[in-house]
């Protein structure tokens, strides 16, 4: 295993706690990470991809395992997710209008792994 200390975190600059918008930040480690078949550099997609073309991605972060839950995961979580339509998302029966036009929405239409519990 290799552990690591978070040096800096860059949050970003637009994001409202309050409705948990442009929740992403950079963190800058310590030291390198070692790349390995357990360790591996992440890709970012290219700015001509279309997203709604897409159907299945993949989710990590440290939010919260447990719906309405306000405690954030002690370590890193990941889940290979589907991305389902925000107007379905948005409906009254899921998030009744939560979702924010530039997220996306992603999961199971069954609950138990979504990238907002």
């Amino acid at each position: 295993a290799q552990v690591r200390n978070v040096k800096k975190v860059v949050i970003h600059r637009n994001y409202k706690r309050s409705d948990m918008s442009n929740d992403i930040a950079l963190m800058q480690l310590d030291r390198p990470v070692l790349c390995s078949s357990y360790t591996q550099l992440a890709c970012l997609a290219e700015p001509t991809l279309s997203v709604s073309e897409l159907r299945n991605c993949w989710i990590a972060g440290w939010g919260a395992t447990t719906a309405r839950s306000l405690d954030s995961a002690d370590r890193l979580q990941q889940a290979k997710v589907k991305l389902i339509d925000v107007q379905l998302c948005n409906s009254s029966d899921w998030y009744a209008g939560e979702v924010h036009p530039y997220n996306l929405c992603a999961g199971y239409p069954q609950g138990t792994i979504d990238s907002c519990k």
